[in-house]
């Protein structure tokens, strides 16, 4: 038997239009379903009308319809879902994974793209043009200063001391996983161009001096500017033996630091799993593009892969969906769902990893919105009075928050936390605090006694007050708090040893700013990579934030507009969520050039900027 999907939209009908399902069987027998079952990021109204079928439920992305009558053989039967919560922009915005279940089995469809109306426009899907390279340097990101007076082939670079040696060594190694194929660029011993090093502790955080002649002279400010030039030294020896269009300087000079302190990546693990392997990989591409932050989002509605040692099974049990578990597929997961978590060995490993590269992991535990995987795994997490699905989150998650009155509540995140802290060592731990629906806990009689009692006005307060005492719980533990730009609203936590991340608007980034936040701008209209990059409806990715294409995403300029507030512009951020990150060819598609842009962003003054050389240079980045 062979059952695919044939997708449309319309945009006519109730709200936002509707989808048209038509289930094909090239078989030789009649089907008869007693469910289809689909997963969609463009989601279905509550008060949506279904004809051929009866909508039997819906679950943030995830909608079971039972169909009426057989799919005859060598025919199709037709589902029309009229009523959805936005329109669809492009061909991925459909149904991403199709099932029905007939005698008891789950079987798959095949799923097409989502068909568009006649007459809307189908491209581009991107802009990446070839670029230019007129100066024949292979460096990623491009250097604020570079005086190289004449070029010539490659040589083989050999460290001159000790303590070159290792970072030799380091460099060398990354850019043997990266590169398998490729000849070395350094050398420890042996025959070649001699390169020493020598500390000047005048020369910014991170920054170093290349001074080239017979022998190359590495001057850095700090173990990071070491590193940092000796990455320069790989990228260009590396270009050189790789193509014809690159060469390596023979006299001049390279002075260079990073622009910001914070340069950044985040990846979200959570709404789709990517194993270790996969998180060593974007650990190395980032210390390739001198990166030197990774923002690991580890939970959310949709997956809880944290271990724990005090709720033992936590993971196993809120990290897996399935038709047949608490939480249904979402996603392209199909009828099996998907299930992945990380030991905490694996957690560790990835943290040395990233600290020999410079890299700091800043885990993310999103609350007190985005828990339903805990609430499901974890008892006594609600408040039993409360009106059940009483609200929904904008994902369609109903009841999907922390409540901020019940003490169990602070019991478990201060215990989650205070795991989290043993084993990521870093400054700063992320606590989330976006997109709590504003009717979150207006059911909960428990949560409104707390709000009358102590003055609190609606569910943006009742959120500063439970993340004010979370970051009192942080601070017990020595760490900052990490949180989205939300955590400034309903009053707000004590900017002191708080790092907000800006990601609704340009203008937020100011706006926290001048409320005494130091910030990183990742705002969505330029630096979020699941933005699909072209506004036709062959791209693929969302769109709420328009389409993102790669010149938009390198020519964001994140300082512009900020007011002489008393916070500051720590740096800059990359973000993938991953709703549509279910494969690394997916991975890669959504990721570059545009994270290399936004490394060059946090990296290179804007005057020594070009974009048809970043083009160029970009097509050059390593891959997942």
């Amino acid at each position: 038997m062979t059952l695919r999907l044939e997708q449309s939209w319309s945009p006519d009908g109730a709200r936002h239009g509707a989808f048209t399902f038509r289930l094909v069987n090239t078989g030789t027998t009649d089907v008869i379903p007693t469910l289809f079952a689909y997963a969609s990021m463009t989601r279905v109204a509550r008060d949506a009308v279904v004809e051929g079928g009866r909508l039997i439920r819906t679950f943030a992305n995830h909608v079971e319809i039972a169909p009426e009558g057989a799919i005859p053989a060598g025919g199709a039967a037709t589902i029309r879902v009229i009523g959805l919560t936005h329109p669809p922009r492009n061909r991925s915005q459909g149904a991403m994974a199709a099932w029905i279940e007939a005698d008891g089995e789950a079987i798959p469809l095949d799923t097409g793209d989502l068909v568009p109306p006649e007459g809307v426009e189908r491209g581009p899907v991107r802009d990446w043009p070839e670029g230019r390279i007129d100066t024949p340097l292979l460096i990623q990101p491009w250097p604020a200063e570079l005086a190289v007076e004449s070029f010539g082939p490659a040589p083989t670079l050999v460290a001159e001391g000790s303590g070159l040696a290792e970072s030799f060594a380091v460099v060398a190694a990354l850019h043997r996983r990266l590169f398998p194929v490729a000849p070395a660029p350094l050398a420890l011993a042996g025959e070649g161009r001699r390169v020493t090093a020598e500390s000047d502790g005048t020369l910014p955080p991170g920054g170093y001096r290349l001074d080239f002649g017979a022998t190359i002279r590495l001057t850095h400010a700090d173990a990071d500017g070491l590193r940092h030039g000796v990455l320069t030294l790989a990228q260009m020896a590396h270009g050189a033996r790789s193509e014809d269009a690159f060469a390596f300087p023979q006299a001049g000079h390279i002075a260079d630091a990073p622009r910001f302190g914070w340069r950044g990546m985040h990846f979200d693990v959570a709404r789709n799993f990517h194993g270790p392997a996969t998180i060593a990989r974007m650990i190395d591409v980032l210390a390739w593009l001198k990166m030197n932050r990774f923002h690991w989002h580890l939970t959310d509605d949709e997956g809880w892969r944290l271990p724990s040692r005090s709720f033992q099974g936590l993971a196993d049990l809120a990290g897996r969906r399935g038709r047949d578990g608490a939480l249904p597929p979402q996603y392209a997961d199909g009828p099996e769902g998907q299930s992945g978590s990380y030991t905490e060995e694996e957690l560790r490993g990835i943290v040395a990893h990233a600290a020999t590269l410079g890299i700091e992991v800043m885990p993310e535990l999103d609350m007190p919105g985005h828990v339903t995987a805990l609430l499901a795994a974890i008892p006594g997490l609600a408040d039993p009075e409360e009106e059940p699905d009483s609200y929904r989150s904008i994902q369609g998650y109903p009841n999907n928050a922390l409540n901020p009155a019940l003490p169990r509540t602070y019991e478990v995140v201060g215990t989650l936390l205070r795991e989290a802290a043993e084993i990521f060592p870093g400054g700063t731990i992320h606590i989330g605090s976006d997109e709590v629906d504003a009717k979150s806990w207006t059911r909960s009689p428990a949560a409104q006694k707390l709000a009358q009692e102590e003055g609190l006005a609606g569910t943006p307060e009742l959120q500063a007050r439970f993340l004010r005492r979370v970051q009192a719980m942080l601070r017990e533990m020595g760490r900052d708090l990490g949180a989205w730009d939300e955590a400034a609203e309903g009053g707000g936590v004590d900017p002191a040893g708080t790092l907000l991340f800006a990601w609704r608007s340009r203008e937020k980034v100011a706006e926290l700013i001048a409320h005494g936040y130091d910030v990183v701008a990742c705002p969505g209209q330029a630096y979020y990579l699941d933005m699909a990059e072209g506004a036709g409806w062959d791209a693929a990715g969302l769109t709420w934030a328009g389409a993102v294409p790669a010149r938009q995403t390198y020519e964001y300029e994140p300082t512009g507009g900020l007011p002489d507030g008393p916070g500051r512009l720590a740096g800059v951020q990359a973000c993938l969520w991953s709703e549509m990150v279910d494969s690394i060819p997916r991975a890669n598609a959504m990721i570059f050039p545009r994270l290399a842009a936004v490394a060059e962003s946090g990296w290179t003054p804007p005057e020594a900027k070009d974009f048809d050389r970043f083009a160029a240079l970009s097509r050059r980045t390593p891959r997942l």
